[in-house]
């Protein structure tokens, strides 16, 4: 191909439409004033819909910053800094609300459009939808740290969550209180019903125990019937009563063909400096005292 028919070729009528109609990125042009000119279709897609207004009303656009989840001021947008000081954004990652109310996560970037002379004469906003990719990480991460059979905390999730606990608690000497517990006989309920009705006795307590606890307290299974609780910001005593609360709660609530579902616990309250194996090991001593004076008992380590 000749330069002269290169240059024909892009110069063609229509091409840069058709160009930016077929990227599957949403770009927009702005003015020098910070109207927005233009918008291809996959930008009103990503924003459902489009609205052409100035920099004094960008506080109308709805975004917020995902590190820190503290809304984006009018000054802040990539556009707006395009335009007003010539600052060059790549990737940014911003969840907006788009124009029909949904919430969607975007990388947004911007560059100044400049004159030969370098004067800022316009600005081009590029974002990218990634919500999709944002939903399966976080769905790749909760199974992850989940238990497969009860849907709650795995042991490995679990120590993380401890360690930052324990931190925060030493760090800000606050109390922080763990429950050890599990169900007393689980053999004999799998030896005599089958292990497909020892896994709903497991599901069962987890179901029924997650159900009574705080959204800020941490439940686990970190063995075959064993289960953790952890308790921010709660001492001895309160501990203890959450502990004997759901003693009762499960004694309360038989499931066919068992009955009656007793469980043993340890309770404890982080000391500071101890390890977090100190930690375990004293509420694991609890609830084996809890085991020793005959089961279905609730037990506070020394």
């Amino acid at each position: 191909m000749t330069e002269n028919e290169k240059n024909a070729l892009m110069q063609m009528p229509g091409l840069l439409g058709s160009v930016l109609g077929a990227l599957p990125v949403g770009v927009w042009i702005m003015d020098r004033d910070g109207g927005i000119i233009y918008g291809n279709p996959e930008g009103r897609r990503i924003w459902a819909g489009s609205r052409y207004i100035k920099p004094e009303q960008f506080g109308e656009y709805k975004g917020w910053w995902v590190a820190t989840g503290k809304r984006i001021e009018p000054h802040e947008w990539a556009a707006a800094r395009a335009i007003s000081k010539g600052e060059t954004s790549l990737n940014e990652e911003i969840e907006i609300e788009c124009f029909d109310g949904t919430r969607k996560v975007i990388l947004n970037s911007a560059m100044p459009i400049r004159d030969d002379a370098g004067e800022v004469i316009g600005g081009i906003i590029v974002n990218v939808d990634i919500s999709d990719r944002i939903r399966l990480e976080d769905q790749l991460r909760t199974a992850a740290d989940t238990d497969e059979l009860t849907q709650i905390w795995n042991r490995r999730h679990f120590y993380e969550l401890l360690h930052e606990e324990m931190q925060r608690a030493e760090r800000y000497r606050r109390p922080l209180a763990l429950i050890m517990f599990d169900i007393d006989r689980f053999k004999l309920i799998n030896d005599s019903h089958g292990h497909a009705v020892g896994d709903q006795v497991l599901i069962f307590v987890s179901r029924e125990v997650q159900n009574e606890v705080r959204v800020t307290e941490h439940l686990a299974r970190v063995g075959g019937d064993e289960f953790m609780l952890l308790l921010p910001e709660t001492g001895l005593a309160d501990a203890s009563n959450t502990a004997e609360r759901l003693r009762k709660m499960l004694a309360e609530r038989p499931l066919k063909p068992v009955g009656v579902i007793s469980c043993s616990f340890g309770v404890c309250e982080h000391r500071q400096g101890e390890s977090v194996d100190d930690f375990m090991r004293r509420a694991d001593e609890a609830m084996y005292e809890a085991k020793q004076a005959g089961r279905g008992q609730v037990a506070v380590a020394s």
